[in-house]
């Protein structure tokens, strides 16, 4: 009678294990469709203040239908990469950079900057014509 009752035990784990790793796979595989696809953006740190008025924004999509910075459409490569950039006016900036999953999903970021302007004036210190 104890053998029985481990036999059963041991085949109950067994299909357990066997049902519950099959809901995790199903649930990874849907993770996308559920949440979203994820995406990363590589730019300058969010807040920052920059030099220049150029900043090139490059990153990762993986399963994305369409990525846009600030509603301009970016084109992916097969791995899902993106590369482009913005030009920030002097002063505060914000950008947006949004993607839409084959789901029809969107995730937005949101940026912000600030370029510091630099004297658009030549100056030189050395000439006493220059007050």
């Amino acid at each position: 009678m104890r053998k029985i009752i481990g036999n059963v035990t041991l085949v109950t784990i067994l299909l357990g294990t066997l049902v519950a790793g099959f809901l995790g796979l199903v649930l990874y595989n849907i993770k996308d469709m559920l949440f979203g696809a994820p995406f990363t953006v590589i730019a300058a740190t969010d807040g920052s203040t920059v030099d220049s008025s150029y900043l090139p924004i490059t990153g990762i999509a993986k399963h994305a239908k369409q990525i846009t910075i600030n509603g301009r459409t970016l084109g992916l490569d097969r791995q899902g990469n993106f590369s482009d950039g913005v030009i920030l006016s002097p002063g505060y900036n914000i950008v947006e950079v949004a993607e839409r999953d084959q789901f029809g999903k969107e995730k937005k970021e949101t940026y912000h900057w600030v370029v510091s302007t630099s004297p658009t004036v030549a100056q030189n210190d050395t000439s006493p014509y220059q007050r």
